[in-house]
């Protein structure tokens, strides 16, 4: 099998060739030790096969982001015995200073010539047999997006596996090339020849190549040759000494000057043609005055299509996965009566855990999809550009700019996809610093906590304490990504910020498609089995040790009671016998909650009428209750129902009884000391706790451990009438829930894209350990100064705008931030 990879700068469509030649059968996965994609493909052609691996987009072989450093050890520890090196045919210049270092490897290349005829369109002319004989490699055209050239990179793909390539003297011996590649480094070259002595004879790179990577200091390469610094620092010294310039700047600026000349050499334009549409639109999207409000629309219509759109998707989608839901219920135990078996909780629990995340696909699809059309159009870079003077102040980056968002720099995102988006920040420790930072905006889970609280205890200031929230999480991120990179984060490394603007392009709906499903898939495959795990945990906490047995007692006494109302109907009606033995009066329970959800489900009379029928088959005896059909059933129906509900209210007491008596419930009452200090008794710290699955459930365990018993009255109303909670109490809460992670999925995916546990724990422990400390501060400094809810969560607001605004004025050092350089 002959291994072929697919090198090129990013936005040239290195993928749209690659699917071309690939189809959609395509492999995704890691690159070890990474979150960068690595796609690959088995290709059959003209008897041979080939393996095609597509490299992330680079604009060099430097060690700056994550994506070269993968390509380039990729190329050394797993080898290839081609390259394709897909170039932007509009943009020959710039791309041709990543070619010349493909050339140095000493490996076959063929160059493709992509976007042919956005380079027509405007006006450049390619002479590609004199650019194929100043470069001594195969050139041929393409136009991806059109599926145009697929045969000629083909056939030049099996013309180069033919070819044999020398180690020591790349591009020598092959009948193809007419001469070696060779650039002159000038004051270089002396070094360059003394340390490819240091190289053995049998590498598989050229010695040259590696001598030049090893001159500029590259780790991986002196890594993966065993070559030491320190042999390499004198050569260094006297280049520079003699060039009186840093030896990357030397070689760097020789080769821009012969991509120059070939360029010159090459091609030929019409005066006026060039870049005149790119440059047109980048006057009005790149205007001072115009460039922030346009990104706030596209940041907006990226928000509203896919969270807002997505989450209403949600509404077609869920009933799917209900029916999914339903589906495995009817395939567990049935509940006799208040006696739930384990193996169908433990099965309902897993089905949700599951489901809660497939839910989130709608999203994902639309996100996905809105990401691959501003990557290929060309304004991702634009965005980053814009954004980057502010971004960098705080260590992080212009493209952190999309995933804040979508993690909710406003009420309403989700720290999923938020996290999700990072995948295309190439400065390592500003794509860290944002995915640790995402967690800390206001995911849509959260805001029915917010409405809890704010409708128990703020309901004359519900507007001010909502721009509070809405807006306050923003500031928190900027403190937090500063204090990440100026401490934690500081010897991580960090990528010049390489302000490309490419050509716009049009996007083809094949390529936007194939993306948004292929994320989509990885993202299933990866969440899931970790999803799977803590599910179980989680099961395991909030399960056992059980209901104590008293308590279990009176939770039986009061269901023999119901059952005994519903047995005196019963007996006095034609229904008698067919109720008897009491195990039917079970079956009748969970035949009624199965028809109602069916019928609730059914969209149409002839999908009510197909309920209709699945039942009375499956419940032929009791299907007249079930529909009221006489005076005797419609008594029954109406008992059912009654003791249906009541069934419903002694599961939930149930539930939250094994909550609280839980391990988690153990752990809230053990943590109670240190959480008093914030005001929290127990009862607030196992609503936290369990919700931590799911956000969404701390409103659900607050009002069930509040209830009482009571069922007329709201959840807000039920801790409003609690003596217990002020509302500086409520302030804190509420300050607490803003500083801690939204969910364990987020958690998840924290650790999937950074690779690491250690980074998923302090995701978790660091935000949990801050909220803590400022919940009890602001609740002391409200106590001591007398301050009423709203004036502590005022207080709290100012601090962090204040203190967010210092951190920003104080200039970064020059190791915390990235540089910013200009790009051929």
């Amino acid at each position: 099998m002959i291994s072929v990879a697919f090198a090129g700068q990013p936005n040239c469509g290195k993928s749209t060739i690659f699917t071309l030649l690939s189809g959609v059968n395509q492999h995704i996965a890691n690159y070890p030790g990474v979150t960068v994609d690595k796609k690959s493909a088995s290709l059959k052609y003209e008897g041979e096969t080939f393996q095609l691996v597509d490299l992330p987009g680079t604009y060099s072989f430097s060690t700056y982001s994550m994506e070269e450093r993968v390509a380039k050890r990729f190329l050394l520890d797993e080898g290839t015995d081609i390259i394709v090196n897909i170039v932007d045919a509009s943009n020959l210049k710039r791309s041709l200073y990543l070619t010349f270092q493909l050339l140095e490897l000493g490996k076959p290349l063929v160059v493709v010539l992509n976007m042919m005829d956005v380079a027509k369109r405007r006006g450049a002319h390619i002479d590609t047999e004199k650019l194929s004989s100043l470069l001594g490699a195969r050139v041929v055209c393409a136009i991806g997006a059109k599926g145009i050239g697929r045969n000629d990179i083909l056939q030049a793909i099996l013309a180069a596996s033919h070819e044999t390539v020398k180690n020591t003297e790349p591009f020598e011996s092959g009948p193809f090339t007419p001469e070696a590649f060779k650039i002159d480094y000038s004051v270089l070259e002396p070094h360059i020849a003394a340390i490819e002595t240091l190289f053995h004879e049998q590498t598989p790179f050229s010695r040259r190549w590696l001598a030049i990577k090893a001159l500029e200091g590259d780790d991986v390469v002196l890594e993966k040759t065993g070559v030491p610094k320190d042999t390499i620092a004198p050569h260094v010294q006297d280049a520079e000494a003699k060039g009186d310039s840093d030896v990357d700047q030397i070689i760097a600026g020789i080769r821009y000057d012969l991509a120059a000349r070939i360029y010159g050499a090459c091609v030929t334009e019409k005066s006026g043609q060039s870049d005149l549409f790119t440059a047109r639109m980048d006057r009005v999207i790149l205007n001072p005055w115009l460039a922030f409000p346009i990104l706030g629309l596209v940041i907006v219509l990226i928000y509203q299509l896919s969270i807002v759109s997505g989450y209403k998707l949600t509404d077609y989608s869920w009933p799917l996965l209900a029916a999914v839901k339903n589906q495995v219920i009817a395939w567990l135990p049935a509940p006799q009566f208040i006696d739930v078996p384990l193996l169908t909780d433990f099965g309902i629990w897993m089905t949700n855990s599951v489901l809660a995340l497939l839910n989130y696909l709608p999203i994902f699809l639309i996100l996905f999809a809105l990401i691959a059309i501003l990557e290929d159009v060309g304004y991702m870079p634009r965005m980053a550009f814009i954004l980057d003077r502010i971004f960098k102040r705080y260590g992080l980056h212009g493209q952190s700019t999309l995933p804040l968002v979508l993690g909710g720099a406003f009420v309403g995102g989700c720290a999923v996809p938020g996290i999700m988006a990072t995948k295309g920040i190439a400065d390592e420790r500003a794509q860290l610093a944002t995915i640790l930072t995402v967690p800390y905006m206001n995911c849509l889970a959260k805001v029915p906590f917010y409405t809890l609280l704010l409708g128990a205890f703020f309901e004359g200031h519900m507007s001010q304490m909502m721009f509070y929230i809405s807006t306050v999480t923003l500031f928190i991120a900027l403190i937090i990504a500063r204090l990440l990179t100026s401490v934690f984060l500081k010897n991580r490394e960090t990528a010049p910020f390489v302000m490309e603007l490419p050509a716009y392009h049009l996007p083809t709906l094949k390529g936007v498609v194939l993306k948004a499903f292929q994320r989509v898939w990885l993202y299933i495959k990866k969440v899931m089995t970790i999803v799977v795990a803590v599910a179980v945990v989680l099961f395991v906490l909030l399960q056992y040790p059980g209901v104590p047995a008293e308590k279990m007692a009176g939770f039986r006494e009061r269901a023999d009671a119901e059952l005994k109302k519903f047995t005196d109907i019963s007996e006095k009606t034609a229904y008698h016998d067919v109720l008897d033995p009491p195990e039917k009066i079970y079956t009748l329970i969970n035949a009624y909650d199965g028809y109602r959800a069916k019928r609730m489900q059914a969209k149409s009379g002839a999908a009510t009428a197909a309920v209709d029928a699945a039942f009375k088959t499956t419940y032929p005896d009791l299907f007249p209750i079930l529909r009221g059909e006489d005076s005797d059933a419609k008594k029954l129906n109406r008992a059912i129902r009654n003791l249906s509900t009541v069934n419903k209210q002694i599961q939930v007491a149930i539930k939250n009884e094994k909550i609280t008596n839980s391990f988690l419930g153990s752990l809230g009452r053990i943590l109670e000391p240190v959480t008093r200090f914030s005001g929290f008794d127990w009862r607030v710290n196992v609503a936290f706790l369990s919700s931590f699955a799911a956000r969404e459930s701390a409103v659900a365990t607050l009002g069930a451990i509040y209830e009482k018993g009571k069922t007329d009255i709201s959840p807000e109303a039920a801790l409003a009438e609690d003596g217990a909670y002020t509302p500086v109490h409520a302030a804190v809460m509420l300050i607490f829930m803003l500083l801690t992670p939204p969910c364990i999925a987020s958690m998840v995916v924290v650790k999937l894209q950074t690779g690491s546990y250690r980074w998923m724990l302090f995701a978790i422990f660091f935000p949990v350990t801050m909220g803590i400390i400022l919940s009890a501060l602001f609740f002391f400094l409200a106590i001591q100064f007398g301050w009423t809810g709203v004036e502590t969560m005022r207080g709290f607001y100012l601090v962090v705008v204040l203190i967010a605004v210092l951190t920003g004025l104080l200039s970064p050092k020059k190791s915390d931030s990235h540089q910013s350089l200009p790009l051929l």
